[in-house]
């Protein structure tokens, strides 16, 4: 994560409501049968996505990307349980792994501008707002509850964007498919808005082994498109050809950068020098699923 400050002129409102439905919600992010990425697609996934910050003194440090997702509530036609999902390493104290106190995600406002909403981590307890994967390598965090839709204007990534469990069980996916993706740009984040960047590339490895990252092996596919620290916890998207016609769906999450480090000898110490070798790591979708349908998120739910 880069551990530059960044400076934003607008207002804190804490008005992240953790609750578990959405009155009247529309699916305003449907799969579409296309063959390609267009533009209203386009539009509701940015629509979809949040910037992740946190504070330090009076700076606020950009940590990464989230998402918003959207589960039908089986008993409430029409309503949803909404909950922010990022990558569970976006919500460190930078260089530990201890949790920060609060994150902050910058909304667009329905009457313009954007505002950032602080929400609190907290990982046990009765108050407990962060919920992740029983298997501790898989980099995920699940934050139940969502914006205030009066003020905010957003969309979220609805169920259909999951392959079911018979078809992720057969899935065939082979290095070549076009992935894309938006996240954080560090350099460009917006003044009077929030808006996500897009990165466009393609699996590169597919694998059943686990893959080891950061001293962790773990459950990832490998694409080959230019990462940074920013681009942690966004939602990868890519067509699925297992249909009558290709539609869109949700191939995994971005876990960070897939970089080379070898050990150099210098001054009697031994350092890691780190660069960008131009492929991203990516937590495989149905880690996501199996955090959302998991005991606990369920009896948060209620359904």
């Amino acid at each position: 994560m880069r551990s530059r400050g960044l400076a934003l002129n607008v207002v804190i409102a804490f008005l992240f409501m953790f609750v578990s439905e959405v009155k009247g919600a529309e699916d305003p992010l449907l799969a579409k049968k296309a063959k390609g990425a267009e533009d209203p697609i386009l539009a509701k996934i940015k629509g979809a996505s949040t910037y992740i910050f946190a504070k330090n003194a009076e700076t606020f440090i950009p940590k990464g990307t989230g998402f918003f997702v959207g589960l039908k509530i089986p008993s409430m036609p029409g309503k949803v349980s909404l909950c922010l999902v990022t990558a569970k390493h976006v919500l460190y104290q930078t260089g530990t792994t201890k949790f920060v106190d609060t994150i902050y995600i910058r909304l667009n406002k329905k009457d313009g501008g954007s505002d950032l909403t602080g929400i609190p981590v907290n990982v046990e307890g009765g108050n407990k707002t962060v919920f992740m994967h029983s298997d501790p390598s898989v980099d995920i965090a699940i934050m139940p509850g969502g914006p205030d839709q009066k003020k905010f204007d957003f969309n979220f990534i609805p169920d259909e964007f999951f392959l079911p469990k018979e078809d992720s069980a057969k899935l065939k996916l082979y290095e070549g498919v076009e992935v894309f993706y938006p996240s954080l740009l560090f350099l460009y984040s917006g003044q009077g808005g929030s808006y996500p960047f897009f990165r466009y590339g393609r699996f590169a490895l597919i694998t059943d082994e686990k893959i080891g990252r950061q001293g962790k092996p773990t459950a990832l596919y490998l694409i080959e498109t230019g990462s940074y620290g920013e681009d942690s916890g966004a939602p990868v998207f890519f067509f699925w050809e297992g249909g009558r016609a290709p539609t869109l769906k949700l191939a995994g999450v971005i876990q960070g950068t897939f970089g080379d480090a070898s050990p150099i000898a210098g001054n009697n110490k031994i350092s890691i020098p780190f660069s960008n070798a131009g492929i991203a790591a990516v937590i495989p979708a149905n880690k996501l699923y199996e955090l959302l349908v998991s005991e606990e998120l369920k009896q948060k739910r209620g359904f």
